[in-house]
């Protein structure tokens, strides 16, 4: 069926009124399936920082790696310092970068999740009972995904991945941060103030070229262990499926409609 933008802003706000503006299940991609079978178990394999920015470098490709992880980069133009009263000039700094890095951020163990809300999905079908919908991804972002990222995909219901999350590091005392990343330019100011600030929010920063990947991120202040696993527990819900199923899945959402009247 066809369905407005404004009707769809509608329908996606009354049920999130229900549910959450955050997504209704998580992605984790894997390469083979013991991988995803790790992750079923509750089994959250991280990285650090430096690995992303090594990994592009040493490979040249962009996506599995990032250069810019963690790292702010500004390229500033002549910078100019005047006496306010008499309007001398103090000093002047040329052209150049700019870049601030916190060397801890590199022991730091980060694990990235797909994440779709439900606004951004896109509606197949929908009437006063029900709402179908599927992923937004392009032929060529599935082709990308499963070429990056794994040919295997664990489905993931977010209520409990989120909980999980909260228990695992309110046991431990671990500060953390799991939410979305924002893609953007690296001089937005929030971006600049998160780094200035040493705020945990600068790990929720990637540069806009990476948007497909429309991650969610998980930080957990602490070092990264041997093993390079975060052990939150088994999930009860969880899928593996192969990641070129993905374009044929369809999620439907049923509900009861009525008027204001039948309050």
């Amino acid at each position: 069926m066809s369905i407005t933008p404004e009707e769809k802003k509608y329908l996606v706000e009354q049920i999130e009124n229900l549910t959450s503006p955050r997504p209704l299940f998580y992605l984790k991609f894997c390469s083979c399936e013991n991988f995803a079978q790790d992750v079923c178990n509750g089994d959250l394999y991280g990285n650090t920082a430096e690995y992303f920015r090594q990994r592009e470098i040493e490979t040249g490709e962009r996506g599995q790696g990032d250069r810019f992880e963690l790292l702010l980069s500004i390229q500033t133009e002549n910078i100019t310092a005047t006496d306010n009263e008499t309007g001398n000039v103090v000093f002047t700094v040329p052209k150049g970068v700019f870049k601030v890095q916190f060397k801890e951020d590199d022991m730091i163990p980060i694990v990235s999740f797909v994440g779709i809300p439900l606004g951004d999905m896109e509606i197949i079908d929908a009437d006063e009972t029900h709402a179908d919908f599927k992923f937004p991804f392009t032929d060529d972002e599935y082709q990308t995904m499963t070429e990056r990222f794994g040919e295997y995909c664990v489905i993931l219901g977010s209520r409990e991945v989120e909980a999980r999350i909260t228990a695992y590091c309110n046991h431990f005392g671990y500060d953390y941060i799991f939410d979305k990343v924002e893609y953007c330019d690296q001089n937005r100011i929030d971006r600049m103030k998160a780094f200035n600030k040493s705020a945990k929010e600068r790990f929720l920063y990637k540069n806009s070229d990476l948007d497909y990947q429309r991650e969610y991120r998980l930080a957990v202040g602490i070092e990264m262990p041997d093993d390079h696993f975060i052990r939150i527990g088994k999930f009860n819900t969880a899928e593996i499926i192969k990641s070129d199923v993905l374009k044929n899945l369809m999620f439907s959402i049923s509900y009861t409609s009525y008027s204001k009247e039948d309050k």
